[in-house]
């Protein structure tokens, strides 16, 4: 069975605009994009649930997909550069619902929190935890990233937003080394929340020094990564 957010003639996930254009449509999802992401920074919400996050992805993607904000139907996998190629594995379709409410329910317990490192370092494992279900079929690494920038707004925290932009790949390569279970590293994701967040709180050193601060994750390269699509993985949809 083909990806059924595919055109049938084009590597190109379905679109109201109908382009079919690889190289153009990246182009025309990039305008769009930073407009409604932008916009979006000046949205408040009155709760942080699973529906928000969905509201979420649809301000941003709207006027890209008809399902925008809506959960996919789909398993899905993506060679990692920084797993050596193997993929995260993400939340099955029929498991999104359930695992966005629970981890959802995090956010009440923020409330609790006092300490403000302690707060950005509860965010970004939040968002890490968010972006393993992958509820949409794309987008979901800016979805969540804006998620938490507002989430993190509400406590009363100032957020530099520019620097996930400006450091896009790298924050995606985090999210993928903090969604690996036991095996998950969080120190590259809490090191940019922490910068973003204006927190002056020391996460551990790996290495990275000045403008190579952002360059490197496990020894990975963010700059040699070669961008891989996300497949529709039919052998795993009865997992």
């Amino acid at each position: 069975m083909k990806d059924p957010y595919l055109y049938d003639d084009a590597e190109v996930l379905i679109n109201l605009g109908s382009i079919k254009d690889e190289a153009f449509f990246k182009t025309v999802e990039a305008d769009i994009t930073s407009y409604t992401m932008a916009a979006l920074y000046s949205t408040e919400f009155a709760k942080f649930d699973s529906r928000a996050l969905l509201e979420v992805h649809w301000i941003i993607f709207g006027d890209l997909y008809q399902w925008a904000g809506q959960i996919r139907t789909i398993q899905i996998s993506k060679s990692e550069y920084v797993l050596g190629g193997d993929t995260v594995r993400y939340t099955h379709p029929k498991e999104i619902k359930k695992e966005l409410a629970a981890a959802c329910k995090e956010v009440s317990t923020l409330r609790k929190v006092k300490d403000q490192a302690e707060l950005i370092s509860r965010i970004a494992r939040l968002s890490a935890r968010l972006w393993q279900i992958h509820p949409f079929r794309e987008g979901n690494t800016r979805a969540v990233v804006a998620f938490s920038v507002i989430l993190a707004r509400s406590f009363g925290i100032e957020v530099r937003a520019e620097l996930f932009k400006k450091n896009a790949a790298y924050v995606r390569n985090a999210l993928v080394w903090a969604s690996q279970g036991v095996y998950s590293k969080f120190e590259y994701l809490e090191r940019i929340y922490f910068d973003a967040m204006g927190d002056k709180k020391e996460v551990r050193d790996i290495g990275e020094e000045g403008d190579q601060k952002y360059s490197v994750i496990n020894g990975y390269y963010v700059a040699d990564q070669k961008e891989a699509p996300h497949k529709y993985s039919a052998n795993q949809e009865e997992c």
